[in-house]
């Protein structure tokens, strides 16, 4: 089985393990590769995963996920 990925925009949020996902506009979840940097889409701002902190949850960005 090959995975691949995407460069998708959505929401940003982790759940309790800790594993970050990207939730799209259609409502679909699709996990981040990590590591990577990511973009925040409101101040184009670039920002590495292990930088993520709670206050980067819900925000808008563009990351790689695997779909």
């Amino acid at each position: 089985m090959r995975v691949e990925t995407r460069i998708l925009a959505g929401v940003l949020s982790w759940d309790k393990d800790g594993q970050y996902y990207l939730e799209t506009l259609m409502e679909d979840r699709y996990l981040l590769v990590l590591p990577q940097i990511i973009t925040l889409t409101e101040t184009e701002e670039k920002l590495a995963t292990d930088e993520l902190a709670e206050l980067h949850k819900g925000m808008n960005v563009i990351a790689r996920c695997f779909v």
